[in-house]
């Protein structure tokens, strides 16, 4: 029932006078293509920042806080594009994306991503509870900030694999 209602929606969407433009353009989809790889590169190059600041070999002179707040508004910003971009894509091709699992499971990861940034900011970042003062030790949320960075990593290189999987199923 699940795999029905999705095929119609697809099917649905392509005849969309958006997506019969999208279709239809020869400049449409690989502009988009190109801000998305661009937006990619960009999340994961300020998400690598942030992952290697907490694992302790990048910016260790100054504190998590003041690095994550510089990196925060390029995420942001990025994420922002991917947003935009991606929907322009699934509006595009629905087909392509939205019933291919790769692109679910893609998804699925990307939530957890978010949901990871947003434990970094709102654990690590707390002036309260920053590195050297705070309710909690040092050491205690150098650990759990080395925990998120992997954990961070993975996924990020998940939805990277993810991506390009999506165009082989």
């Amino acid at each position: 029932m699940r795999n029905a209602t999705l095929n119609q929606f697809c099917v649905w969407l392509e005849d969309t006078p958006v997506s019969q433009a999208i279709q239809v353009s020869e400049w449409i989809v690989p502009i988009t293509q190109i801000i998305h790889i661009f937006a990619v590169s960009a999340v994961l190059s300020v998400a690598l920042m942030i992952a290697l600041r907490l694992l302790g070999y990048f910016a260790t002179e100054q504190p998590f806080s003041s690095t994550f707040s510089k990196c925060w508004p390029i995420l942001k910003f990025s994420l922002f594009l991917l947003f935009m971009t991606g929907i322009l894509l699934i509006i595009g091709e629905p087909s392509r994306s939205l019933a291919n699992i790769a692109f679910q499971i893609k998804m699925i990861l990307l939530i957890t991503t978010l949901f990871t940034l947003r434990i970094i900011k709102r654990i690590l970042v707390n002036p309260v509870t920053d590195w050297k003062s705070g309710y909690e030790s040092e050491r205690v949320l150098q650990l759990k900030g080395k925990f998120l960075a992997v954990g961070l990593l993975i996924l990020l290189t998940c939805i990277v694999v993810a991506g390009r999987w999506i165009a082989y199923t």
